[in-house]
């Protein structure tokens, strides 16, 4: 029995020490970092976010001069027939049947656009700067959701780490009351049952170090999959210290800075431009022009005969006045009203629900420290219990199993103390991120 312990024991440690060695170490603050820069779903927005910012540049393309050539080569194989209603002079017809032009037609002309008054340019370029505001929150926002989801991996991996090595100490201590019962028994001071006793502690402890061991391979994958990369990684921290930098002292909600508020404020303002925007629908617009043609018309093609070439040009200025549209502008404008208002009860509706996560991730965040800090005094008790117990057994006025109680229950408190520091570390990030500080 005592050998296939041993064996088991070595096995665990080379087993964590293999993955340990290929696995790198790393801080909460630089696994954030990581995710930050290794998650698809940041790229992709910050690739919305370039594609928001060019529209600007398309909107003041729109204001350059709009310029375009365009050539026509014509053969007239059959040239169009012209009656005049009157005889040409010394013939007895009533008529005269005339074919007009020459067979070969060709042109080239040269158009010039420019916009010079459109209501509708300014408005355009405040719409697509509050888009790209949007899709900056949108950013901002999946950051926020990221950094939660890691910090509670972090935790998670950490836990379990921690609840392995706690693990590890209570399977060498059974073992270590099991070879002191092997020895009881084979003395006859104890019976056979009081040693199967010991016994199925250490298949208990064994069957908790396996279940411990597998939580933490699992946590080690979900942390590997919330920093999206190929490489293992690992806590470099514990509890502990992650618990010295993580108080929350007061209680500071700020629930307008959350980003889905934001989000409501930046569609508000966006359905304000669009209500400006139709209301330019019925403003004038107002454009210069001008053109340079030249024709060619003669009997055989060839483009470079002189005097065969005349020119023509003009310059002018366009008005594009609107008188009715169908009441489409007023209309559509309607919408944007009531989409306003929409608006305004989200923002309400969702002020009111954070304030109340807030409260309630606040209420929790207390409780949480109220039971971190009953269990760091189980801790001192069972430790005080402990001592006097080692004492009594070293003077023989209690028996091993005694003992073994009070070291069980010095682990009970270790676990429950590890349980309370993970909760209130979750409880931390749940309520930074519900009061907008995260």
């Amino acid at each position: 029995m005592k050998k296939v312990i041993v064996r088991f024991i070595t096995y665990l440690a080379i087993l964590m020490q293999g993955f340990s060695s290929f696995a790198q170490k790393i801080t909460l603050n630089e696994a954030i970092q990581k995710g930050i820069e290794n998650r698809i779903e940041l790229k992709t927005q910050a690739l919305n976010i370039q594609i928001a910012n060019s529209e600007n540049d398309k909107i003041k393309a729109k204001w350059l001069p709009q310029v375009s050539a365009n050539g026509d080569v014509r053969w007239n194989t059959q040239l169009q027939t012209t009656v005049l209603p009157f005889a040409l002079p010394g013939s007895s017809e009533s008529q005269t049947i005339v074919r007009l032009g020459r067979p070969f037609n060709n042109t080239f002309a040269l158009q010039a656009e420019q916009k010079v008054y459109d209501a509708s340019k300014k408005i355009d370029r405040l719409v697509n700067d509050t888009q790209t505001e949007a899709q900056k929150n949108t950013l901002e926002q999946q950051k926020i959701n990221l950094k939660q989801s890691i910090t509670e991996a972090y935790f998670s991996a950490v836990f379990n780490k921690e609840k392995l090595r706690l693990s590890e100490i209570a399977l060498q201590r059974a073992n270590a009351y099991l070879e002191a019962a092997q020895v009881k028994f084979e003395q006859g001071t104890i019976l056979k049952n009081d040693l199967d006793k010991f016994s199925l502690d250490v298949s208990n402890a064994k069957l908790a170090q396996t279940k411990n061991i597998q939580d933490y391979e699992l946590s080690l994958v979900t942390l590997q999959y919330q920093l999206n990369t190929n490489e293992k990684a690992e806590p470099a921290e514990d509890l502990t210290s992650i618990l010295n930098y993580s108080q929350i002292v007061d209680n500071q909600s700020n629930t307008d800075k959350r980003t889905e508020v934001k989000a409501e404020e930046i569609n508000l303002r966006l359905n304000e431009l669009n209500l400006q925007k139709q209301k330019t629908r019925n403003l004038p617009t107002v454009s210069a022009y001008g053109n340079y043609s030249a024709f060619q018309i003669a009997d055989t093609f060839n483009p470079f005969a002189s005097g065969t070439w005349f020119t023509a040009n003009y310059i002018g200025i366009r008005a594009n006045i609107p008188i009715f549209d169908g009441k489409q502008a007023k209309l559509s404008s309607q919408d944007f009203l009531f989409r306003q208002k929409i608006n305004q009860l989200n923002m309400e509706r969702l002020r009111n629900d954070f304030n109340y996560e807030s409260k309630s991730t606040w209420n929790t965040l207390q409780q949480s420290k109220l039971n971190l800090e009953e269990a760091k005094k189980n801790i001192t008790l069972a430790q005080q219990i402990l001592e006097t117990d080692k004492f009594r057994f070293e003077k023989g006025v209690i028996v091993i199993s005694d003992l073994k109680n009070s070291e069980y229950s010095l682990q009970n408190a270790e676990n429950q103390y590890l349980s309370s520091i993970y909760n209130f570390l979750v409880a931390s990030v749940r309520y930074k991120k519900a009061s907008g500080n995260l």
